[in-house]
């Protein structure tokens, strides 16, 4: 007789096109019966994106290859604040009458994720717990810190075992008081099957889109992929440009792919020292980004803050360009090493990443890794044994 499958329900706030992965690896687990709870449907329709500024709907299927169920037809904004927690409410009861064995949250806030948490745990039901946390990405003092390390040191109690995203996840929960019996690092992925068929079409193409776009044999060509807002402070890469040599700014191109508040700054403070060689190419979805990969041969990741890792910087790894990441992005004690993947440079130090643009690789070395990227069947995994009951100590990590 064949053993019955563990239930396994997953909350999160809506479909995100870096979880799609995640749940279909965990649905294709022969020892699991999936079901995952999503808040709200945005991402699906094509809403304006409050960063992008521009609608926005995935094209890579997220929720396709899993059992799933939307709590509500609200917009995003309505899982705050009073209504959230009253979404909550109605995703517990949900879950509950799917009756796992447990249940898989993604993240601690906004206010539904919260009160379904808590719901769930009044009810005794088993809790894991799959987070963006992190302790780099903001400068954390004062009382309003304090007053948030109390709470989440409670909230994190609810929970049997975490998945910590990386080596700062890791840190920032140890420090909260979570046993390393209670752990078990899974780092952040992106869709492995679906970015070796995007490398196998456009890598080789890459020379044939380096000079249909008029980059010179010798030429640098650095990539900014994301949303055009403070928080991944955009316009230092342009402040780092007028810094460079004359020889080097001169066979200089910036590839800017995304939109948002700051387009029309970076556009101005950017082209006043590449001129036409900075190319705006508004936002692309994930179909789209192979291109510009291809033909690119650094990512700059300059983030200030919220930067709890980084999935950019997967993808740019994937397709073999050096990144040059600032110490705020979640990822780069993990996936970047000095020299080899990339440089990390002080946020906020125009001067240093002017520097490390001056001393880039040649373009003919391509970046080969040492060590295999993470992959989305690594969580799969570590919540299969979990949830099993299997005593874990980290040893994914």
């Amino acid at each position: 007789m064949s053993k019955a499958k563990l239930r396994l329900a997953a909350l999160a706030t809506h479909p995100v096109q870096y979880f799609a992965p995640v749940f279909r690896a965990l649905a294709a687990q022969s020892d699991l019966e999936l079901k995952v709870f999503f808040g709200c449907p945005h991402g699906l329709a094509g809403e304006i994106d409050p960063f992008f500024k521009t609608p926005v709907a995935w094209d890579s299927a997220p929720v396709a290859g899993f059992a799933h169920a939307f709590v509500s037809g609200e917009p995003l904004t309505a899982l705050t604040g009073r209504c959230g927690a009253a979404l909550g409410l109605r995703a517990a009861r949900q879950i509950a009458d799917f009756k796992p064995d447990g249940v898989l949250i993604f993240s601690y806030s906004p206010a539904f994720i919260t009160a379904a948490t808590c719901f769930l745990a009044a009810r005794g039901r088993r809790l894991f717990l799959r987070a963006e946390t992190t302790d780099v990405d903001h400068d954390r003092t004062g009382a309003k810190n304090a007053l948030r390390d109390f709470l989440l040191r409670g909230y994190y109690r609810l929970f049997e075992h975490v998945f910590p995203i990386g080596t700062h996840s890791r840190e920032h929960y140890l420090r909260l008081g979570v046993s390393p019996s209670r752990m078990t690092t899974a780092r952040y992925a992106v869709d492995f099957d679906f970015f070796q068929g995007q490398t196998a079409i456009w890598n080789p193409r890459r020379e044939a889109l380096r000079a249909e776009a008029g980059i010179a044999p010798g030429d640098k060509a650095l990539l900014f992929c994301g949303k055009l807002h403070k928080p991944k402070d955009p316009l230092l890469i342009a402040r780092a440009l007028a810094l460079l040599s004359p020889e080097t700014a001169g066979r200089t191109w910036l590839y800017v792919v995304g939109d948002g508040d700051l387009r029309d700054a970076l556009t101005a403070e950017s082209r006043a020292v590449l001129g036409e060689r900075a190319v705006f190419v508004g936002f692309k979805n994930q179909t789209e980004l192979g291109r510009y990969y291809a033909l690119c041969d650094a990512l700059v990741l300059p983030s200030q803050t919220g930067e709890t890792w980084g999935l950019v910087v997967n993808e740019a790894l994937e397709f073999g360009l050096y990144v040059l990441a600032s110490s705020r992005v979640g990822c780069a004690p993990d996936l970047i090493v000095d020299g080899q993947t990339g440089f990390v440079f002080p946020a906020g130090d125009e001067r240093a990443l002017a520097e490390a643009i001056e001393k880039l690789p040649a373009l003919a070395a391509m970046v080969c890794l040492q060590a295999p990227l993470p992959r989305p069947g690594d969580l799969a995994r570590a919540v299969s044994l979990a949830l099993g009951g299997a005593s874990r100590t980290g040893a994914a990590e």
